[in-house]
């Protein structure tokens, strides 16, 4: 993404154009923009000397991490400092929720190394196709997959184009088969052209999942073809809202068991009925923290016998893919 850059902050008079570049300072108390971009929850952005560049629905951003907040600018339409805040915020202010998971002693240790990390309020849709292509999968494979099929399928936005949009599921579903091969997709794009037709055609309502109890919306996801457990949570937990959730990858499961059980070994649905009792409605938001701290303060991903994701150990993954 180029052809625009983080500048002073100004304001925009009533009649100027909606669509132009904005630049502002938008306070975020508690927020650490990397870790919460790098938690393997969206697939849209990257880092380019210190300015994180992304796209959100049909909005360009590019942010650059400042004192309690971010300062940058976008470009597309609606590019309201409000609207990012309600996408960067998920789930509301950061530091209640951590004070919240602090009451826990195993995350209160955790959090020294995982501060600042929110759950973003990300295009139902988007997650599911993004999660459909991060199967079996590594994030930079993901990252240039999603990219194609946004540059093949998607709308530009600006002119000379800043970025894509990401491609409706209407638009998925016709999609020549070339196109999709040419996204390395591989055994995933049936998965995807397959899901796509039934959200196009309204036999899937992802509005409809976000009010139905967690469960019965999970039953929804895994009827899906290409749909795994993993994926289904993940689609919950990043896209509809659900709270109540725990995805369980290589990465999380080995946290749980050494920092929880003292590195014994327990099966992928032991570990989430017993976070789901353990952390309730925080359970979505304890994932991402353990995560992030199995990945970057030196928690084996793997065992012997044990690939990890893909069959690669300690290659970085997406957080459920």
């Amino acid at each position: 993404m180029t052809g625009f850059a983080v500048g002073t902050p100004g304001h925009r008079g009533s009649g100027a154009d909606p669509r132009a570049p904005a630049a502002f300072v938008l306070r975020l108390p508690g927020l650490h923009l990397a870790r919460t971009l790098g938690c393997g929850q969206a697939f849209r952005w990257s880092w380019r000397g210190g300015v994180a560049e992304g796209v959100v629905g049909r909005s360009v951003w590019r942010l650059r991490p400042t004192a309690g907040g971010v300062r940058g600018v976008g470009a597309g339409e609606d590019v309201r400092p409000d609207r990012l805040r309600r996408y960067l915020l998920g789930w509301g202010p950061v530091g209640p929720l951590e004070a919240a998971l602090a009451t826990d002693p195993v995350l209160a240790r955790a959090l020294r190394q995982t501060r600042g990390i929110s759950i973003l309020a990300q295009d139902p849709w988007e997650v599911l196709a993004t999660f459909l292509v991060s199967q079996n999968n590594n994030i930079p494979k993901i990252v240039r997959s999603v990219l194609h099929l946004c540059r093949a399928l998607g709308e530009p936005i600006g002119r000379p184009a800043l970025a894509w949009t990401f491609p409706s599921p209407a638009v998925v579903a016709e999609a020549p088969d070339r196109m999709l091969k040419e996204a390395l997709l591989g055994y995933r794009a049936a998965y995807l052209r397959e899901v796509a037709r039934r959200v196009a055609w309204g036999d899937l309502d992802l509005d409809r999942l976000r009010a139905l109890p967690t469960e019965e919306a999970r039953r929804a996801l895994l009827d899906l073809p290409g749909v795994g457990e993993k994926v289904a949570d993940c689609v919950l937990l990043f896209g509809l809202g659900h709270r109540a959730v725990f995805p369980v990858d290589v990465w999380v499961r080995r946290a749980v068991e050494e920092l929880y059980f003292g590195g014994r070994s327990r099966s992928v649905r032991d570990i989430r009925a017993w976070a789901l009792d353990r952390f309730g409605q925080l359970a979505g938001l304890a994932q991402q923290h353990l995560y992030h701290y199995a990945r970057t303060c030196g928690i084996a991903a793997s065992r012997q016998g044990d690939g990890g994701r893909g069959g690669t150990a300690g290659r970085r993954t997406s957080a459920c893919g």
